[in-house]
């Protein structure tokens, strides 16, 4: 009894809000700190019966603080760490499948702020562990280990690894790279761990490249990690006007996700991107199954049909995005917020396995400008001038509940569904809204097919809000 009671006492008590629906996430150390990310890292290793795992880390000193004490927590479950040091979360993704590894984990807060640390863990298909896919198996597992008694952790030997060369072949299956040349582009890293990847890409195209944001921990100086903030796009915006360059993009903290900015200075929102990569890749891919994420389906819908394709709707989220493709065996999928996903099957129908990726669509629309004499603006305006969108739009304190009953109500005659949040389909409209899985908001997104009509319906929901 006396011996249940100590083991009791020191069970470790992990702040259960770390735990997020795509991965963990919290402040250093208050509700992430090294004993924590010790007994995540072991317990990480023990639930996918590791042996050997791929790891990267962003740039941030909150994560390189945590680092010994997570890979400690690894190598005590007997898995050996083969480490791609600074580098961007696709490339964790990359290494799993090209090394025939057990899993990854990348060490980020990804566009958390300062004062952020985070983990970022995937299964040896490719798969994101949330919530709902590992990470509650996780939590379980990590609060039943004996926490070490040491306040410190030694840097634990791990096998360096590139592959970044492989990477390269890889995408130069997708897109021809060699067709690429005479742009002049800036590439604004955020500060974050994508400047590895990008540096060994843009370096090997013929095309005058301006670097901002990619200096060793520098901390954000410029801006946050987050690039869909209209702040954090000021950098890039200038430096446009400045070089009269052809366009710009800004990657996120941890390099999974890439915004444009068009010749003009002008945002893109990521959904008019969608529409351009999926006219891209089907034709060259003909007749394939997009996924899209259900917060806007009705203008990038009909490119994919009018394209030759077919769409199916995921719920939002990385996790989400990645099982439907391996189950449907899809080729691409992107997402509102700037994440890309490609298959393996793309270059090897033998292969199933889906990662995310903001390199790729950076070449293809390259490669679709030069091949057809456009600039940026050009490409897009076709969508633009035709899907208007809300953007996204964010509520505090709305009961949800109360809210859908409201708005099902309010829309009677309309199809709807409840993939994620709710989606109503209008005669030339359409709208989503759902709760965060991360914050105590409702997100509002609307679409239409002229401006009057989204203008009319947003209004509508917004006082139903409110």
């Amino acid at each position: 009894m006396a011996d249940n009671v100590i083991i009791k006492i020191l069970m470790a008590k992990i702040n259960p809000s770390i735990f997020k629906e795509y991965d963990i996430r919290g402040k250093y150390p208050s509700e992430i700190n090294l004993k924590t990310a010790y007994l995540l890292g072991k317990a990480f290793a023990i639930s996918l019966k590791a042996k050997k795992i791929a790891a990267t880390c962003d740039r941030r000193p909150e994560s390189a603080t945590i680092m010994p004490a997570f890979f400690s927590g690894i190598k005590d479950a007997g898995c050996q760490i083969f480490y791609l040091g600074i580098n961007s979360t696709p490339t964790m993704f990359f290494a799993i499948k090209d090394k025939k590894l057990d899993g990854g984990i990348s060490l980020t807060a990804s566009h958390n702020p300062i004062g952020y640390t985070g983990l970022k863990l995937c299964n040896k298909n490719g798969s994101l562990l949330g919530l709902n896919t590992g990470v509650k198996k996780i939590q379980q597992l990590a609060e039943k280990i004996i926490p070490p008694k040491t306040e410190g952790f030694k840097s634990v030997k791990t096998t360096p690894i590139d592959i970044a060369n492989h990477y390269y072949q890889f995408a130069s299956k997708i897109a021809e790279l060699k067709k690429i040349s005479g742009f002049k582009i800036i590439l604004d890293a955020s500060g974050g761990s994508g400047t590895r990847l990008a540096d060994y890409f843009f370096a090997r195209l013929h095309s005058k490249i301006i670097k901002i944001n990619f200096k060793p921990n520098d901390r954000f100086i410029d801006h946050g990690p987050n690039p869909m903030l209209a702040k954090n796009q000021k950098s890039a915006i200038e430096a446009i006007k400045k070089y009269r360059a052809d366009l710009a993009i800004i990657f996120d903290g941890d390099g999974d996700r890439c915004i444009f900015i068009d010749e003009n200075g002008k945002f893109i929102n990521p959904y008019y991107i969608n529409c351009l990569l999926s006219e891209i890749i089907l034709k060259k891919y003909k007749k394939t199954v997009i996924a899209i994420d259900a917060r806007l389906q009705l203008g990038l819908s009909e490119v994919i049909k009018k394209s030759g394709g077919t769409p199916i709707v995921s719920r939002s989220g990385y996790a989400n995005l990645v099982d439907l493709m391996r189950n449907r065996k899809t080729l691409f999928g992107c997402e509102n917020s700037g994440h890309y996903f490609f298959n393996f099957r793309i270059i090897d129908k033998k292969n199933n396995y889906i990662f995310g990726d903001s390199i790729i669509p950076i070449l293809l629309i390259l490669e679709h400008l030069k091949e057809n004499n456009l600039s940026l603006s050009e490409a897009i305006d076709e969508f633009k001038n035709k899907y208007f969108i809300s953007g996204e739009l964010n509520y505090e304190n709305v009961n949800f509940s109360t809210l859908e009953k409201k708005l099902v109500k309010k829309y009677a005659g309309y199809k709807k569904d409840n993939l994620d949040g709710l989606s109503i389909y209008g005669h030339n409209w359409f709208m989503n809204i759902r709760p965060s899985k991360t914050e105590p908001i409702v997100r509002l997104n609307v679409e239409a097919k002229n401006k009057a009509t989204l203008d009319k319906i947003t209004k509508e929901i917004i006082s139903l809000i409110k």
